[in-house]
């Protein structure tokens, strides 16, 4: 009788770890359909030139220079004075004039910070990532939120939102807001 009670038990845990792995299985079959779905989706759309003349081109510069490790033109892609209004509107309790005087500072400040972060290494393998681009979004005067989709080395995704403004020089990236 032991020897029937224990013959069960054991085809029980079987069938249970069968029905596990098989799930497990389909789970991961099903994510990548749908990874491969995404990026057929995102090959089919237009190329992006990396120049300036497009918000999109721009974070194609920009990552072209991280390929480089070319810190003078990563910073030649940013729009520091862009950024560093934001950053102090953001600060409503300023007054206007107290602003316009913090500007210059706020402007050295976040470049030395982008240069510092440059030099500690990138933190994606921009050799072998390609990087798509959905729809814009409006935000406030000559400035956009790109929408993004990178494919890294190891086949998944991150997707980003970066803010780009259009400044004498063509497009430049203000920064990534996600």
């Amino acid at each position: 009788m032991k020897f029937y009670i224990l013959m069960a038990a054991l085809v029980v845990a079987i069938a249970g770890a069968i029905s596990y792995f098989y799930d497990h299985l389909s789970v991961r079959r099903a994510a990548r359909r749908e990874r491969e779905k995404m990026l057929a989706e995102l090959v089919s759309l237009p190329p992006v030139a990396a120049d300036f003349s497009t918000p999109e081109g721009a974070v194609l510069c920009l990552e072209d220079t991280y390929r480089r490790r070319d810190i003078e033109a990563s910073v030649a892609c940013r729009d520091f004075v862009t950024e560093a209004r934001i950053w102090l509107q953001e600060r409503g309790h300023l007054s206007q004039q107290r602003k316009n005087e913090m500007l210059p500072e706020a402007v050295k400040a976040m470049e030395k910070s982008f240069r510092d972060g440059l030099a500690k290494g990138p933190t994606i393998d921009w050799a072998r990532a390609k990087s798509y681009f959905l729809t814009r979004e409006p935000f406030g005067e000559d400035a956009i939120i790109v929408n993004k989709m990178t494919l890294v080395p190891d086949g998944g995704f991150f997707s980003q939102q970066i803010l780009v403004a259009a400044t004498n020089n063509g497009w430049r990236i203000v920064k990534p807001l996600t």
